[in-house]
């Protein structure tokens, strides 16, 4: 039987009743002239509208105690659960939802995250994705605690609770053993149903065991821990990036096996990722079956070194060797693709390397090692670091504390050396001019263009402009120039302009050398002519006797340079900057001595007076924050280094072999200048004050940091952060707050498979850095359903296992309020009321009519 019970929220709001004896004590005044009967009617109208407006405002509310049975149910569409359970489950619901006429019915679909609905018919189409995705089911882990959430926010508060859980129960995200407690306290009872797995035979590598810390070349144990549906073969292998370690035949049994095995990591240090790897058949699922593991290998530093000039890659290796380093050698081809294999270097050096031997997927894991992982990185020069060749607006440039200044390596060149042999050139003059003469062969391809125009009263070719691909009779032809005669510039000038606009080449320049005066003649007309012809002029003035004046007008009007030496022993550098200038080549061929612009660690017990000279390098410009700490020249730097992200790099414009260097090689400072260099730029080491350490916990990793300082004392409030660098190569920020007297405790999310890469910073230095491999999802290792989890859910809520539609259904007596609320009623009768009192009063009823 039913019982009717009334509460009242606001009980003050009925004395307005009493509004309603005075409207009919009122109305006996009324002058509208309307019959008694009348009067009477639309008192009682308005004493009702009156009445309904007053209950309204009271708030009323009617129970109704009944059994209305609410059921929410949840599906489990996880990558684990097979595609026909999914199916039938949906069917079983349908039927379960019809025989059981529920008062309400919701449906969530869920795996990682979940998804509700209305009507079963829309969770049929709910979409699906191997991903996180805003608008979509990701089946790569199974949350249930999140989806009984989800399920507990969307039930109405009045009616009996039914929750109904339809999954293998095997949660691989949360616990669902967490939101229990909140179950019963909203007195909702879960029935949960078993769906049936995938029912392919699969075999997958569960879990790699492996000391976290060896030494190089040490045999050490490793256990993995392999899965099998089915009894079967399978061969096991266990790699360093491309590189197999150990390979091993073994019998798998049906469930889980424990395959011991012994390996070891030759030449290795820093943090290596072993690859593990089962191949069995019957496989289901190819994503399961490699696991990775980090492991931590002591050694000696060890360097990666690539070499331009493979035979002269012995000089640096053996200085580098010689001084306790392991020192890897291979071509620029070889270097690693990936970042996760640059990491178990402490430092990359790049010497004389093409740009173009390089792939962009390389240059990209250097920045990233650099940038991300606190690497080491130094860039030697050499004669392929320049021009088109050269690393300007590539990813490596970025991570160079230098610019490469190459302004048209692309274009072909034609030149004419105009050079004045009148007597006056006589001695070291024309020794020095012959000299400067042959330095463009130093700096123009073969295919490019080259003349030597002489001049005193008349005008003489040496060499007509031609390929210089035969050199040694080029050299040969400017060693046999004479001197002797006046100094007539014009007709030399006109002859090399008639020559050059033969030419084709992109850029056609002409540079002449005097040293006296030249007969008058119309300069400015023929200067502007060749100018016009897109020709360039640059003058050289040697001595004080040269026509200063009329050299500066000729290169002004000639759009080159002008160039003034005193000293004839100048002029060969002199050349050798104004090609540069022109024809935009990168380097200088040229000795020199380094010039210390500032000091450094690098440079204790280092005498750079007694260093040799080096024999060339090339020209390239610091970038604002570099820091310049050896010059060749003047602005031109030589050693060069920054921090770039967590790392150093640094930049060595000369060559570091046999080359610009051949006289370092001797020098005894050679192997402790490089050692030294290198020692500076490489990954910093942990910080003994700092414990860090990173485990993965399910579809996250979680970051350990143990702060003691030297005395001892726990380390509190510090800034601790970890930059974190994702399989996609995103990185990210995160912060890690302190959880305890010096332990510091972040959680990251693990969302895509591949290696993470940590590194810990703190007060804005860097520190140690690990690495996480996430092999693959929890959610592909097919596991039988785990019933033990799912009967404690529903005996711990009251629920049953495996339920029949009438035990979901069965109030076992169970009685709940139901309230209704009569408020929205009230308020519309009253204004229905009303309406009919405002018609009523147009109208003059109950009277009596007149004969």
């Amino acid at each position: 039987m039913i019982s009717r019970l009334l509460t009242i929220e606001n009980r003050w709001a009925l004395i307005l009743l009493l509004a309603i004896p005075y409207l009919w004590w009122s109305g006996k005044f009324s002058v509208a002239g309307l019959s008694p009967k009348h009067l009477n009617l639309s008192a009682a109208i308005r004493s009702t509208v009156i009445a309904f407006l007053v209950l309204a405002l009271a708030q009323p509310v009617f129970h109704w105690h009944g059994s209305a049975v609410s059921v929410v149910y949840l599906l489990d569409v996880s990558q684990s659960v097979s595609a026909s359970s999914i199916q039938s489950a949906i069917q079983w619901i349908r039927d379960t939802n019809d025989a059981g006429k529920p008062s309400e019915a919701g449906f969530i679909a869920f795996a990682s995250n979940s998804l509700g609905f209305h009507e079963l018919k829309e969770m049929t189409q709910v979409p699906v994705s191997a991903h996180a995705s805003p608008n979509a089911i990701d089946q790569s882990q199974t949350n249930i605690a999140a989806a009984v959430e989800r399920a507990i926010r969307g039930f109405a508060p009045n009616p009996l609770k039914r929750l109904v859980l339809m999954s293998d129960g095997n949660e691989n995200s949360g616990s669902v053993a967490s939101v229990i407690p909140r179950l019963k306290q909203e007195g909702i009872e879960v029935f949960t149903v078993p769906m049936g797995v995938r029912p392919e035979a699969d075999v997958w590598l569960e879990d790699v065991v492996a000391p976290p810390k060896v030494n190089t070349d040490e045999e050490f144990p490793l256990e993995a821990r392999v899965y099998s549906q089915s009894d079967t073969d399978g061969r096991i292998e266990i790699r360093n990036g491309p590189k197999v370690l150990k390979q091993s035949v073994v019998r798998l049994k049906k469930g889980i096996n424990r395959i011991g095995l012994e390996t070891s990591i030759p030449d290795g240090s820093g943090t290596v990722v072993l690859e593990v790897e089962i191949h069995a058949k019957p496989d289901a699922v190819a994503e399961n079956n490699v696991f990775r593991q980090t492991i931590e290998v002591l050694g000696k530093p060890k360097i990666l070194y690539a070499e331009g000039h493979a035979a002269s890659s012995s000089y640096l290796r053996d200085a580098l060797s010689a001084e306790g380093f392991n020192v890897t050698v291979i071509d620029s081809g070889d270097l690693p693709q990936t970042v996760e294999e640059f990491a178990q270097y402490d430092a990359v050096v790049i010497s004389d390397v093409n740009a173009k031997s390089i792939s962009e997927a390389q240059m990209q894991a250097v920045n990233e090692y650099v940038r991300e992982l606190g690497g080491g990185f130094i860039l030697a020069g050499g004669e392929n670091v320049f021009g088109e060749k050269g690393y300007s607006g590539t990813t490596i440039a970025e991570a160079l504390p230098v610019t490469f200044e190459v302004k048209k390596p692309l274009q072909s060149v034609s030149i004419i050396v105009i050079l004045d042999k009148s007597g006056s050139m006589a001695g070291d003059k024309i020794r020095y001019a012959k000299e400067a003469t042959k330095a463009p062969l130093a700096l123009l391809k073969d295919t490019d263009h080259f003349g030597v125009l002489t001049f005193n009263f008349n005008a003489a070719w040496v060499l007509h402009p031609q390929p210089i691909a035969d050199r040694v009779a080029i050299l040969k032809a400017i060693d046999e120039i004479g001197v002797g005669g006046e100094t007539n510039l014009y007709p030399a000038m006109k002859e090399a302009f008639a020559e050059l606009q033969k030419e084709t080449d992109q850029i056609k320049h002409v540079i002449i050398l005097s040293d006296g005066r030249t007969l008058t003649d119309d300069f400015p007309g023929l200067t502007k002519q060749m100018a016009d012809a897109r020709i360039t002029v640059s003058t050289v003035s040697v001595g004080q006797e040269a026509d200063r004046e009329l050299m500066a007008k000729i290169a002004s009007l000639g759009g080159g340079k002008t160039f003034y030496a005193e000293d004839p022993a100048g002029v060969p550098q002199i050349f050798n900057k104004d090609l540069e200038d022109s024809v935009g080549e990168a380097f200088e061929e040229t000795a020199f001595k380094p010039i210390v612009t500032k000091q450094a660690e690098a440079f204790k017990g280092i005498d750079f007076q007694s260093a040799p000279k080096l024999l060339g390098y090339v020209q390239t410009k610091a970038k604002a924050s570099a820091e310049v700490l050896l010059e060749a020249h003047h602005d031109k730097p030589l050693l060069a280094r920054w921090q770039y992200g967590l790392g150093k790099a640094v930049v060595f414009t000369s060559d570091v072999k046999d080359r610009w260097a051949v006289d370092w090689l001797k020098w005894k400072g050679y192997s402790k200048f490089w050692s030294q260099i290198v020692r500076e730029s490489m990954r910093r080491q942990d910080d003994s004050e700092f414990d860090f350490r990173v485990r993965r916990d399910g579809e996250s990793a979680v970051l350990y940091v143990d702060s003691i300082g030297k005395e001892g004392h726990f380390q509190d409030q510090l800034h601790i952060q970890a930059h974190v660098l994702a399989p996609d190569r995103t990185d990210s920020l995160v912060d890690i707050p302190q959880i305890g007297p010096g332990a510091y405790e972040a959680r990251v999310p693990l969302m895509q498979n591949g290696t993470y890469l940590f590194r810990l910073a703190s007060n804005g230095s860097a520190g140690a850095s690990r690495m996480l491999a996430y092999s693959y999802p929890e959610e592909y290792r097919s596991y039988p359903p785990d019933t033990e989890r799912l009967r404690m859910i529903s005996k711990e809520t009251g629920g049953v296992f495996e339920p029949t539609v009438a035990e979901i259904f069965d109030t076992r007596g169970q009685r709940t309020d139901i309230p209704i609320d009569p408020v929205p009623w009230l308020i519309a009768s009253a204004l229905g009321l009303f309406v009919i009192d405002v018609i009523l009063r147009r109208f003059r009823l109950f009277e009596q009519s007149r004969s």
